[in-house]
C-alpha cells in the first residue's frame, strides 16, 4: 500500500480485512476505491482495486445463478392452511414438547435425547376457525448450513416457510440466527425500503431522499461502481448506510418474520398469547361475514392480508359483489357497533362485516 493513502481508505481497508461476505467485502472494496489516492504513483493500486471488485463481482454473479438453478431438497413439507410457520431449534431445544402444546394433542414424541426428530413433523392449529400448519423441523447445529446434519434439506423448508419460531434459549438464539444467515434466511426484520432498478434516461434519479441517513453522493457512487448509472431509485423508509442498498439489492437474501420462545419459561397463559402472535407473525387477518339479518358465520372465516379493505373482502367472495358494492357494516374495529363504513375501510383482525349491494 502507498504510504500517502488517506485515513478514509485506510478505514476502507480495515472494514475489507475484516468482511466476512461477498456483499462487504463489495462494499468496502467501492469505498477504498473511491477513497484511493489520484496521483499517478497510486496507478498500480487502483488498478488492483478494480481487478479485485470485477473479480469478486463475476464471483457473486456465478453464486446467483448456481442459487437460483438449486437442487431440490430431499425432504419437503405441502404447505396446507392459512401459513406455514416453522419451528427452529437446536438438539433437545423443546420443539416437539412446543409443538404438541401449541395444537393441544399429542403429535411429536418428546425424548430425553437429542436428534429424536429425523423428518419434519406437520400439525395443523385451529386458531379461531383458521388452519394454521406449525413444522416441526430437525434440529439445527453450528455447520447446517454447510449442510451437516442434513442442514441445506432442513435450511430449505425454512426458507419457503411464511414464518418462523426459534425455539432456543437466548445462548442458542445467535448460533441459530448465523446459520440462517449462512444460507441468506434473514429474520425478525424487513428488507430494507430502498428499490432500484435501471431506467432508460440518464443520471441516478432519487425519489425519498429524507430517508436517507447519509450523504447521497456515497449511494450516487456506489451504484455507479455497480453498473447503476442510468437508474430510479425509490426510497420509502430508513436507510443508514451502503449494507442496507447492498441487502436490498441481494435478490438471494429472503426475509422471514420471527418469534423467539424459551420452552423453559413459558406458562400457559403464554401460550394462549402464543397462539394470537403466531398467526400474526403471517401478516393475515380473519375476517367473518354475515349475511343482513343473520348472525356471522363463526365456523368459515376468510383468510385475508393485513391491510385489505371492503372491496378486496367483495372480491374474494364474488366478482359481482365487487362490482355492485355499495356499502358494508362493520362490528369490531368500526367505532360503534354495526357502523356503515365505504368500499375502502381498512378491515381489521377478526372483524364481522355485511356487505351491502
Amino acid at each position: 500500500m502507498p504510504s500517502n493513502v488517506s485515513f478514509e481508505f485506510a478505514l476502507a481497508q480495515k472494514k475489507y480485512d475484516a468482511a466476512r461476505t461477498p456483499e462487504e467485502k463489495l462494499i468496502a472494496l467501492q469505498e477504498m476505491k473511491s477513497a484511493a489516492p489520484s496521483h499517478k504513483g497510486a496507478e498500480n493500486l487502483r488498478s488492483e482495486i478494480n481487478r479485485q471488485l470485477s473479480s469478486l463481482r463475476a464471483k457473486m454473479e456465478r453464486q446467483k445463478s448456481q442459487s437460483k438453478r438449486g437442487s431440490a431438497p430431499t425432504i419437503y413439507v405441502k404447505k396446507e392452511g392459512v401459513g406455514q410457520i416453522v419451528l427452529v431449534g437446536p438438539p433437545n431445544g423443546g420443539k416437539s414438547w412446543l409443538l404438541n402444546k401449541i395444537v393441544g394433542r399429542e403429535i411429536a414424541e418428546v425424548t430425553p435425547y437429542p436428534f429424536a426428530t429425523k423428518i419434519p413433523v406437520p400439525a395443523m392449529l385451529d386458531y379461531a376457525g383458521g388452519k394454521v400448519q406449525i413444522v416441526e423441523v430437525p434440529a439445527i447445529i453450528q455447520g447446517s448450513a454447510q449442510g451437516r446434519a442434513q442442514g441445506k434439506e432442513i435450511l430449505s423448508i425454512i426458507r419457503t416457510a411464511d414464518s418462523v419460531v426459534l425455539v432456543c434459549s437466548e445462548e442458542e438464539r445467535q448460533m441459530l440466527v448465523n446459520e440462517l444467515a449462512l444460507s441468506n434466511i434473514v429474520v425478525g426484520r424487513d428488507r430494507p425500503r430502498i428499490e432500484v432498478k435501471h431506467s432508460e434516461f440518464q443520471g441516478i434519479q432519487i425519489s425519498g431522499k429524507r430517508f436517507l441517513n447519509f450523504p447521497i453522493g456515497q449511494l450516487e457512487g456506489y451504484l455507479k461502481n455497480i453498473g447503476y448509472s442510468n437508474s430510479s431509485v425509490i426510497i420509502s423508509g430508513p436507510i443508514n448506510s451502503l449494507t442496507d442498498v447492498s441487502e436490498a439489492m441481494n435478490e438471494r437474501l429472503t426475509y422471514k418474520p420471527c418469534l423467539v420462545v424459551n420452552p423453559n419459561k413459558i406458562s400457559d397463559h403464554d401460550l394462549l398469547d402464543l397462539r394470537d402472535q403466531l398467526f400474526l407473525s403471517l401478516n393475515k387477518i380473519l375476517v367473518y361475514t354475515k349475511k343482513p339479518g343473520h348472525d356471522a358465520e363463526m365456523t368459515a372465516p376468510l383468510s385475508m392480508q393485513k391491510g385489505s379493505t371492503v372491496t378486496d373482502l367483495a372480491k374474494s367472495l364474488h366478482k359481482d359483489f365487487a362490482r355492485n358494492l355499495k356499502f358494508a357494516r362493520v362490528w369490531g374495529s368500526a367505532k360503534f357497533p354495526g357502523q356503515r363504513v365505504g368500499p375502502e375501510y381498512v378491515l381489521k383482525h377478526r372483524d364481522i362485516v355485511e356487505i351491502s349491494i
